[in-house]
């Protein structure tokens, strides 16, 4: 693995975890998170197109591709989004993220298969330390205040595991677009557009549901600053991540970069949550992470 990968897979996972506190803040003040990421991709959206593209490319653009991947993307992220509560709602929340996270074994095979890489057994045992071991975050670390309802709860989980799959392939799936299409810099105002209209058609559906007739995104002053902080690191995480993909990609480590993309993610954030929140963790919970950055080095020195 090259250093300039390794360093944008650090950082990638580092501006992951910093959308993942912004999450978390959200569900905090029981804001729609549909109509909030409409409003935020929104403005991420318009700022995009006036920060990435390089318009002497543009003319060279093959748009049904990318109209797909990031149409799809858009799709698959939100409904996503849906999945992941409903898991939470209905079911074990430790578990339902456990299962998640095993998503980023259908990137690797896809990596595997698709772009024809190949991986160390240390490279592989990385993987599955770090996947155990972001089970034993999981599940030990979150307790369940309600009694699941598994004839909700399993078809839930098993559709944010496939759908958290899906959207990891589309992502790495960027890397095989014409060199010229991707030098254009259009993918993350596509992304952004997309993520829009798909949360913004969740967002009446979810107000039918649900009979609500208050004002559309109607935020307090706190939300619109959150939200604005969503965007800047909406902004650099994509536009790090689709650097970081290509760079695995060249070091024949595409398959590698979900798994350690989510082990970051998780430890990042609650590193965070320890040393700013204040939250206490039981020993499980340091033994799982230690077990993540163990993983982690694992798939980076153990290069085939």
């Amino acid at each position: 693995m090259t250093f300039a990968a390794l360093l944008f897979t650090v950082l990638t996972g580092f501006s992951i975890a910093s959308i993942s506190i912004i999450v978390s803040r959200i569900a905090k003040d029981r804001i729609s998170f549909f109509q909030f990421f409409t409003m935020s991709n929104l403005i991420a959206a318009v700022a995009a197109w006036f920060l990435f593209p390089n318009w002497t490319f543009v003319p060279e653009v093959v748009w049904g591709k990318v109209l797909i991947i990031t149409g799809s993307v858009g799709i698959v992220n939100t409904t996503l989004q849906a999945a992941v509560v409903c898991s939470l709602k209905w079911g074990h929340n430790g578990l339902s993220v456990a299962i998640r996270n095993t998503s980023s074994m259908i990137s690797m095979l896809f990596a595997l298969i698709v772009l024809h890489e190949k991986i160390s057994l240390i490279n592989f045992c990385g993987v599955i330390l770090v996947i155990l071991s972001l089970g034993v975050v999981a599940v030990f670390s979150r307790k369940d205040s309600i009694s699941p309802d598994l004839k909700k709860w399993i078809p839930a989980v098993v559709c944010s595991l496939l759908l958290s799959g899906l959207y990891q392939i589309l992502m790495t799936s960027t890397v095989i677009l014409p060199k010229n299409t991707l030098k254009a810099g259009v993918l993350i105002p596509c992304l952004m557009g997309s993520s829009c209209i798909c949360n913004l058609i969740a967002s009446q559906i979810e107000r039918k549901i649900r009979h609500d007739e208050q004002k559309c995104f109607h935020f307090e002053k706190k939300v619109w600053q959150v939200l604005f902080f969503w965007v800047g690191a909406a902004l650099l995480q994509y536009s790090l991540m689709i650097k970081d993909l290509a760079l695995m990609k060249e070091a024949g480590m595409a398959s590698l970069t979900w798994p350690m993309l989510i082990g970051l993610n998780v430890t990042i954030f609650s590193v965070f949550c320890r040393l700013k929140w204040k939250e206490k963790y039981p020993p499980s919970t340091i033994i799982g992470l230690a077990g993540c950055v163990t993983g982690i080095i694992m798939m980076i020195v153990g290069r085939k």
